[in-house]
């Protein structure tokens, strides 16, 4: 499905440029700074993170964050026009293990909150729905969302040089797997002569029925981040 596939494209996004003190040297020397806690920011696929970290030994640290993540984008799924906005704010809860006491580590957590895409329609010209084609004055506007799990387990591996060093700033990156399950799909019809029609919706069912095994394949939601922390 055409406008899932574009919207989780749009979702990965890139860090450019930084901030840099007016010394390297005071941000990349070691010091003697033993702190165990963390505070950083991040961009990613989850869009942008506030994150805390806190290590409990050399090899194990926890982390929680918050992530909020907005993409708009115009696309078509089959004769249909559709604005879409995908909107997800997420609050995270991590393990990281670190097995050989340095920056790689691997991770296992989950995300917890809402991820939704909504879509809205209004035809100009006549459209596919289901099996059969509908004017404009019959479908009216069309007002669908896909909403995917509430609770998403998380699995991942990176690198963090919070873990096993000592320098007040480090950097980090993620790659992990979300598993959000297969999305729920609701779409109907509003204003149009044949909007409380039984014919035009059951085409809409038969619509949301492909959505659905088409947009089955994101319930593995990509977890990309790059970010950085201060220890304190």
């Amino acid at each position: 499905m055409r406008n899932f596939v574009t919207i989780f494209r749009c979702a990965i996004l890139f860090a450019g440029g930084s901030s840099m003190p007016s010394h390297a040297s005071d941000l990349n020397a070691k010091s003697n700074n033993t702190g165990k806690f963390a505070l950083g920011l991040g961009v990613g696929t989850t869009g942008g993170t506030v994150e805390g970290k806190y290590a409990l030994s050399d090899t194990l640290a926890v982390r929680g964050n918050i992530n909020l993540l907005k993409v708009s984008v115009d696309d078509e799924y089959d004769d249909v026009d559709y604005d879409a906005e995908f909107d997800a704010t997420t609050f995270g809860g991590f393990v990281d293990f670190a097995p050989f006491k340095n920056g790689f580590v691997l991770s296992g957590g989950a995300y917890l909150g809402d991820k939704v895409l909504d879509l809205d329609a209004t035809p100009a010209n006549s459209v596919e729905i289901g099996g059969q084609t509908f004017t404009p004055e019959e479908v009216g506007t069309l007002t669908g969302r896909a909403e995917l799990n509430n609770f998403a387990p998380y699995a991942g591996i990176g690198y963090d040089g919070f873990m096993g060093g000592s320098k007040n700033w480090s950097f980090n990156a993620r790659a992990g797997v979300m598993f959000t399950g297969s999305p729920d799909v609701d779409l109907v019809s509003a204003n149009g002569t044949l909007s409380g029609d039984a014919r035009l919706q059951n085409e809409i069912n038969a619509e949301i029925q492909a959505i659905e095994d088409d947009a089955d394949e994101f319930k593995y939601y990509p977890v990309l981040t790059l970010g950085v922390a201060r220890r304190f």
